[in-house]
């Protein structure tokens, strides 16, 4: 089958979410040879109280409050899409399951499927494959009297059960865009068991890495301001801190034995819980915030290791951490809790450890039984988790469902 479709995505995570998405990741990835569209989740009343407060120029306000100029065109790292903005949604994840939550559930899955009619006029798409990824509140948009994709995609990238806020409607709707998905594709070992449940094929396509952001091939950037002085190693972990992943105690445990070396975080967090297990009075813990993906090499090149610390539950089972290939690609030894399949999977390039003193004791060989060689191993094995090799996964998934359904 030629490709000649275009797609059109819809995710959890909008283009610009300033975390690192492998949703968005996908569609860069798609966009080099095919026409894609990212249809942005929308925005609700209390988001665009937000977006009011944080940037009164946003281009997206005429699209959210009168659906005009409702296309934005993206270019990164050479390669462009199109960002679609519905209008604003009604919040109704508050409201119990039940008729009345479909009821108005309707209304906003009107939103989009208003602007992917749109879409489809405007740029005269006469092919095209539908792809949700992790939003199956929105799965049901397209309209009957709509060009028909010519197959739909499910995506999942976590275990919809322990996501506290999308878990309370997410669970049932997820069940129902298993069903009604041409393909179902999940981003780990214990997502795809979970899913095959309801009786439905799911395949594994791993999250993985964009060499272009990661691979070091000129020398070191210059130390980012929070690191410049430290003299003593650096011990990084980039991504979000929260409860449900993160053991704190072992943080707390890493700093207080290794009181000459410091442990920089780069990510959002929680403050609160910071100050809970007694991080915030330690002066070897470093916390930069949040930073954009594209800068996050310049911290983790100076790292001498990197580090996933994950509680071991039924959350970080499912989870298929986009930082170990992003770690893999600079070079990096890693020491990581035994925390999934997924992880497992690595154990012949990194340190995996079932304890607390194991990965204390493994930090120490990471730092001082690290050779050149290991490091060039380490990124070549990275080059074979790139996003190219999953979106090629992906689109031999997606030629072979074409054809299953004689469309070719």
């Amino acid at each position: 089958m030629a490709q000649d479709y275009d797609l059109i995505i819809l995710g959890l995570a909008r283009w610009d979410n300033t975390l690192n998405s492998s949703t968005l990741s996908i569609a860069k990835e798609f966009a080099k040879n095919h026409r894609v569209f990212y249809i942005d989740k929308p925005f609700s009343f209390k988001d665009v109280f937000k977006l009011k407060k944080i940037d009164p120029n946003s281009t997206r306000r005429d699209a959210i409050l009168f659906g005009k100029n409702i296309y934005h065109e993206v270019a990164i790292d050479g390669v462009k899409f199109t960002s679609v903005t519905p209008r604003m949604s009604i919040p109704i994840n508050f409201i119990p399951d039940g008729k009345f939550y479909d009821w108005m559930a309707k209304y906003n899955n009107h939103l989009v499927a208003d602007v992917l009619k749109k879409v489809i006029k405007d740029h005269g798409i006469k092919r095209y494959v539908f792809f949700n990824s992790f939003l199956p509140t929105y799965f049901n948009v397209i309209p009957k009297n709509c060009l028909q994709p010519l197959i739909k995609i499910y995506r999942s990238s976590d275990d919809i059960s322990q996501e506290g806020y999308i878990a309370k409607h997410g669970i049932r709707m997820e069940k129902i865009a298993v069903e009604q998905s041409d393909l179902v594709v999940a981003s780990s070992y214990s997502l795809c068991k979970n899913l095959a449940k309801y009786g439905k094929q799911v395949v594994r396509i791993a999250n993985a890495a964009d060499p272009n952001l990661f691979y070091i091939s000129s020398p070191k950037s210059s130390k980012p301001k929070e690191i410049a002085n430290l003299k003593g190693k650096l011990i990084m972990f980039t991504g979000k801190l929260s409860k449900l992943r993160i053991d704190y105690q072992l943080l707390y445990e890493i700093a207080t034995s290794r009181p000459n070396d410091f442990l920089v975080f780069v990510g959002l967090y929680e403050q609160a819980d910071i100050d809970e297990f007694g991080l915030s009075q330690l002066p070897n813990i470093i916390f930069t915030g949040s930073r954009p993906i594209h800068v996050l090499k310049d911290y983790l090149c100076h790292a001498d290791c990197a580090i996933i610390p994950f509680l071991k539950n039924q959350l970080t089972e499912s989870i298929y951490p986009l930082k170990i290939n992003e770690y893999l690609a600079l070079g990096l030894p890693v020491i990581s809790t035994n925390f999934s399949d997924d992880i497992r999977s690595f154990q012949d390039s990194i340190q995996l450890a079932d304890n607390h003193q194991e990965f204390l004791q493994k930090i120490d060989l990471a730092l001082n039984n690290f050779t050149e060689e290991r490091k060039n191993q380490l990124v070549e094995i990275s080059k074979q988790n790139t996003w190219k090799h999953r979106v090629d996964e992906l689109k031999s998934l997606i030629q072979q469902k074409v054809q299953e359904k004689g469309l070719n």
